[in-house]
């Protein structure tokens, strides 16, 4: 153990005083006669006059350099915050060391020459290095914690140290011990283990971690195990850092995307300012109504619900910006200030320190900020603030980085330890980089290096038992070496070691019990909905529990698939409502038609105009090629269209419910006798019976019993029209390899056109014969081995539909879907973790053959 001296000034960075003062009251009993100081506050005594502060040495370095020559390389970044405050951290660096004279023989070095002239003349605390150490008294009760030092730190350690000043620490390293892991959370889990296993205090070990980020892991492996441990920093939050950057952004900026960020800071209940915007950013500063000089028009793309709610928006909107007009005023920091006192009801200790700092900023600077344009150091000073705060107390595990390691731990852990990471020396990087540091007068690399490796190693040594370990990966499965420094100072290779995770995964029970799924989704003894509720089910319970239950909404978004597939229903209902020969129509009739579609949502939806436009010509060339497709068919159908989107119900009752199905029929064509079912899919879609009786495909079936009970007339069929646009694949012939010698069949012109014509086929169901109304129903309307009959069709249909009715009501919503089930689903992010696959259950009775 390391004696402390009585009557002595210890010098160590201010996250160790509690560590110290811990250890000074564990030796003495009091803290008489010793004094803790850090590095740079002891020196500060022997400065004279009143050190500007960075942000002001900022903010002078960004005016001096506007006499810089627009031909110098670096004139585009001379008011850049990190090329600014590179030129301050090199300038220190040179100060301190008392140089003068700067490389000058390259075009670069010309370049820096000419900055570095403007800049040297401007006086920092750094110029009276010379003056400072021709003060320094006698040392000798200055004794100086041992652990990693920067480069200008060890500048003045080492002259401490040559007037007397002593270090504080020495070697008394025992044991060692070398692991590897597989990684990065395992490492964690490890010294968990070897902590409980060896029985250690947790008092007396301190956790070393090469990379930061690895701190969250530790922390919570460190709880689930009940073992005490402090962190070096207290990790505190506040939002007044955030409130004064958005701010100060729009202020500078005054653009859209600064303003949505000002309200998603400032005024998070007020979203419905981003949501107007992202709908219409062309209105942004306008100030004046869009959408209350319009009258609605009938339109796929915007009903009235949603054109009201824009309105809604807008006005909202409109109002806010009256009410916070002092936003697009002037520039006024105690207005800001104000205001951002005002947003806080209930403030915290971090709240006021935040505020406190960024006020200390804007004091500084104020006089320099004659314009919006200055305000961008100011912006980047205060994110590099942080609201953390040195931990208050100290209780268990020490935690912190590499360079905390000291003596007054006895049992250390180093982690992280692959050749990545470790040693990971500090080198002159960017601008005035080690190309550059070379041709200076400051220390050069080789010596540089070799004081940091004795350092890090002197460092290890200070502990009584030491544990390194280093992870064989990370988190995404990336091989990392073992480091080459740590094996030869060990003189020992590292041993694989793991410990069983105390993690058990537990799936999550999701289904409902029976009476929560019946006041669900049988609200007031009724089950309404359309018939794709139920197939939704069938294909996935938990899909339709989240939809129908919780009634969460999907994204809209205008450009969606699906809904440039109903603009293309909605376009073809149109036209064959109004001309009886639409599949005859010219692409200018047509293109009047989709043209006319749009023509309001154009009107509203500014920005979305280009987009709408291709949309139109998309549309235009989609339906001349479907009513190409449609002509052959139409010319030999003898029954007339004689309804469109057509409304219809369909209610009976089922147990102690009343179950209430409706929708909308695509189109009914009909004689004086019969009639038809035809439904518009933008895909090529088909009616299989397998998938009728799991649940899948009850569309069809459904809406010719419904149309059966209203007409009272005798169905014929049911199909899909497949609003399918896709060129078909042309091949010239096929090759048949089986052949001793190749031998190629070429595809003659029938063999194309019978392809063609099966691929445009209608496919559905047939219930009586469809001869007496189309020329050729071979080719259009063809029969299916598998079609069954009307009869068939009631009773499968009855006991599938009650099948679904009895899961549904007994709570079952687990995510055990069907294939593809989750390709289009909305909610797939919520389910990742429970999404299982599975066969479609059959729902009708089979007999036994």
């Amino acid at each position: 153990m390391i004696q402390i001296p009585d009557n002595s000034t210890i010098l160590a960075p201010a996250t160790l005083h509690l560590s110290l003062y811990k250890e000074i009251l564990k030796q003495k009993k009091d803290c008489l006669g010793i004094q803790v100081l850090t590095l740079s506050s002891w020196l500060s005594s022997f400065y004279h006059g009143q050190p500007k502060s960075d942000i002001e040495l900022l903010y002078l370095y960004k005016d001096a350099l506007k006499n810089i020559s627009v031909q110098n390389a670096f004139y585009s970044s001379k008011e850049d915050y990190d090329f600014l405050n590179a030129c301050l951290d090199f300038i220190k660096m040179a100060k301190t060391y008392q140089i003068h004279d700067f490389p000058c023989s390259t075009q670069k070095e010309k370049d820096l020459n000419e900055i570095l002239n403007l800049l040297y003349p401007i006086e920092i605390k750094e110029d009276q290095t010379k003056n400072v150490l021709s003060k320094l008294p006698d040392l000798e009760n200055i004794y100086i914690l041992k652990k990693e030092y920067s480069q200008l730190d060890n500048y003045w350690i080492q002259t401490l140290i040559y007037h007397g000043a002593k270090w504080l620490g020495e070697k008394q390293l025992l044991n060692t011990h070398y692991y590897s892991v597989a990684n990065a959370r395992k490492q964690m889990e490890v010294i968990a283990n070897l902590i409980i296993e060896n029985n250690y205090t947790a008092d007396d070990i301190f956790i070393a971690l090469n990379n930061a980020n690895d701190e969250n892991v530790l922390t919570q492996i460190l709880s689930a195990h009940k073992i005490p441990f402090t962190t070096m920093q207290e990790v505190h939050t506040t939002s007044i850092y955030n409130e004064w950057i958005s701010y100060l952004t729009w202020a500078k900026d005054m653009d859209l995307k600064s303003f949505i960020n000002l309200v998603q800071i400032l005024y998070p209940n007020d979203d419905y300012l981003i949501q107007y915007y992202t709908l219409f950013p062309e209105q942004f500063l306008k100030f004046e109504p869009h959408l209350s000089i319009l009258s609605y028009e009938e339109n796929e793309i915007i009903d009235s619900y949603q054109f009201t709610s824009y309105q809604r928006l807008e006005q909202q909107t409109l109002e806010w910006i009256q009410n916070h007009a002092f936003l697009f005023n002037d520039l006024d920091f105690i207005q800001i200030a104000k205001h951002i006192q005002n947003l806080h009801e209930q403030v915290t200790r971090e709240d006021l320190n935040a505020f406190n700092e960024v006020i200390s900023l804007v004091q500084d600077i104020h006089t320099y900020i004659h314009s919006t344009n200055d305000l961008s150091i100011l912006i980047h000073q205060i994110q590099n603030l942080s609201a953390n705060q040195k931990a208050s107390f100290i209780e268990g595990i020490l935690i912190g980085s590499r360079q905390d390691m000291t003596f007054l731990r006895p049992i250390v852990f180093l982690t992280g330890t692959n050749a990545n990471s470790f040693p990971s020396l500090k080198l002159h990087s960017g601008i005035f980089d080690e190309a550059y540091v070379k041709n200076t007068a400051l220390p050069d690399l080789e010596t540089r290096i070799q004081h940091q490796q004795t350092q890090i190693f002197d460092c290890l040594s200070l502990c009584e038992t030491l544990y390194v370990l280093y992870p064989q990966s990370d988190y995404q499965g990336k091989n990392y070496e073992p480091s080459s420094e740590i094996e030869n100072w060990l003189k020992t290779k590292s041993t694989f070691i793991t410990t069983p995770d105390s993690f058990n995964w537990i799936t999550p029970n999701i289904d409902l019990d029976t009476k929560t799924a019946k006041s669900i989704f049988f609200k007031d003894t009724h089950f309404k909905g359309s018939i794709s509720r139920l197939e939704s089910y069938a294909r996935c319970p938990f899909s339709h529990a989240l939809k129908y239950g919780l009634y969460l909404r999907e994204k809209e978004d205008i450009t969606d698939i699906r809904i440039r597939g109903s603009i293309l229903h909605h376009v073809l209902e149109v036209i064959s409502k109004e001309k009886s020969d639409y599949t005859s129509l010219s692409k200018e009739e047509i293109h009047d038609y989709v043209e006319k579609e749009f023509s309001f949502a154009k009107k509203v939806l500014l920005q979305q105009v280009t987009w709408f436009n291709s949309q139109i010509e998309e549309i235009t060339e989609k339906l001349v090629l479907i009513f190409e497709q449609l002509h052959n068919f139409e010319s030999n159908w003898h029954m007339s269209i004689d309804k469109q989107e057509h409304k219809f119900s369909y209610s009976y009752p089922w147990n102690e419910f009343t179950i209430d199905l409706y929708g909308y029929i695509d189109r009914i064509d009909s004689s004086n006798t019969s009639f038809c079912i035809f439904d518009y899919k933008s895909s090529d879609k088909d009616i299989k019976l397998t998938e009728f009786e799991s649940g899948l495909s009850l569309q069809l079936a459904t809406y010719t019993l419904a149309y059966e009970k209203e007409s009272h007339l005798i169905p014929v069929g049911c199909f899909y029209i497949a609003l399918k646009t896709t060129p078909e694949a042309l091949t010239y012939g096929k090759l048949n390899y089986r052949k001793k010698i190749p031998e190629l069949s070429v595809t003659d012109e029938k063999d194309i056109l019978d392809a063609f014509e099966v691929n445009r086929r209608l496919k559905g169901w047939h219930f009586s014969d469809a001869s007496i109304y189309c020329d050729n129903t071979k080719q259009y309307l063809p029969t299916k081995r598998d079609n069954p009959s009307l009869e068939k069709v009631k009773d499968e249909w009855t006991q599938v539909v009650d099948s679904l009715l009895e899961d549904i009501s007994s709570g079952q919503a687990l995510p055990n879907h069907v294939a593809d089930a989750c390709k289009y689903c909305a909610y797939r992010s919520i389910c990742r973790n429970l999404a299982n696959e599975v066969e479609p259950k059959l729902r009708v009775e089979k007999e036994e053959e």
